[in-house]
């Protein structure tokens, strides 16, 4: 066939490129072009290349690994790419593909896929996952949605997508909006588009920022917290109960931190956002907003880590954190921030 659209992938192992022998562990050795060979519809969908960018669990991926996929990912659209695919491991497939959602504007698909199931496994998905995200990676209907992340037929927007099960399948969801969309047979179908994106330019290097992932517990004794600040870490995500509680008696504490580093406050449930003015007993989310946490919204604690992180990197001012968090899932949405470093905010299509 001739004119179809071109599609880069950007392979990063994970258990789509795994495999086993018999008695042996599943292991990352399977290349991107050796898992497309076994796709013989792939090229009935799109032109595709593929490239490798690493090859490791994705529990190995770093910041800097992300940059060099954003760099990749340029390049393949300044060579004519109508969309690139990113396959990885899914234990970190929110994060990442939140990171390049936020690092990136480009109104080409970017689409994470991965496999739940090893390709040695009866009933793998690698094959089925990585030809729906080729698909909707060349989809014009796909263009200017940001990042996207296509498992189990399913089309989920980065900013929402959480993974929900250990081993399962289904196991990606997107707790607070449900599915942006659906692949069926060779249909890309988008039900809904998001209004606006979020963008954080000036990120070129692996300066360090390291931001610490705290939950909260029954009888916590809050020892943990208070040794972050002199941990070295430039900023904390709070996993807090419920609503965005904790023990009466941690509030104190959390005040020390705020004092020296900016705290952001999530919610161990992953679902649903965070409280504002429902509670105001000690240690509940009235009082600990009063004592200078920052709410996260309706991101959870993986992805309020990563947008704090690149918030910090690129140098935005902690009085305007938390403007970010409040338009972090909608960008154009109901609140009004009163100041925008230039160039953060990127219109929606």
């Amino acid at each position: 066939m001739t004119g179809l659209p071109s599609v880069t992938v950007c392979a990063l192992g994970g258990t789509i490129a795994s495999s086993a022998d018999p008695g042996e562990g599943a292991a990352i050795r399977v290349s991107g072009a050796d898992l497309l060979r076994s796709i013989p519809a792939a090229a009935a969908a799109a032109a595709v290349s593929v490239q490798t960018v690493r090859m490791v669990p994705s529990a190995d991926l770093r910041l800097a690994d992300i940059l060099d996929v954003r760099s990749a990912v340029q390049a393949a659209i300044a060579d004519g790419a109508a969309g690139v695919v990113v396959t990885q491991g899914t234990d970190t497939l929110e994060e990442t593909s939140y990171a390049l959602d936020l690092l990136t504007r480009f109104d080409e698909p970017i689409v994470f896929t991965g496999a739940m199931r090893n390709l040695s496994v009866p009933g793998t998905d690698a094959p089925a996952n990585l030809l729906a995200a080729i698909r909707v990676a060349a989809s014009p209907r796909a263009r200017g949605t940001g990042v996207l992340v296509v498992m189990n037929d399913e089309i989920h927007l980065a900013r929402h997508v959480r993974k929900r099960h250990t081993s399962a399948t289904s196991t990606f969801g997107s707790p607070l909006a449900g599915p942006a969309g659906y692949v069926s047979e060779d249909r890309v179908c988008l039900l809904t588009r998001p209004y606006g994106r979020l963008h954080i330019p000036g990120i070129v290097g692996t300066q360090e920022c390291r931001i610490a992932q705290v939950p909260t517990y029954f009888d916590d004794d809050g020892r943990l917290l208070a040794a972050v600040p002199g941990l070295g870490y430039q900023g904390l995500v709070l996993s807090a109960f419920g609503g965005g509680h904790v023990p009466a008696w941690l509030a104190p504490v959390l005040s020390d931190i705020c004092a020296q580093i900016p705290v952001v406050l999530a919610s161990r449930t992953n679902a649903g956002e965070v409280l504002r003015a429902t509670y105001g007993y000690p240690g509940a989310e009235i009082d600990l907003l009063e004592r200078g946490l920052i709410a996260s919204a309706g991101l959870d604690a993986a992805h309020s880590a990563v947008l704090l992180r690149l918030l910090l990197l690129a140098g935005v001012p902690r009085a305007d954190i938390g403007g970010y968090f409040g338009q972090a899932l909608s960008a154009h949405g109901l609140v009004t921030i009163p100041r925008w470093p230039a160039g953060l905010l990127e219109p929606g299509a």
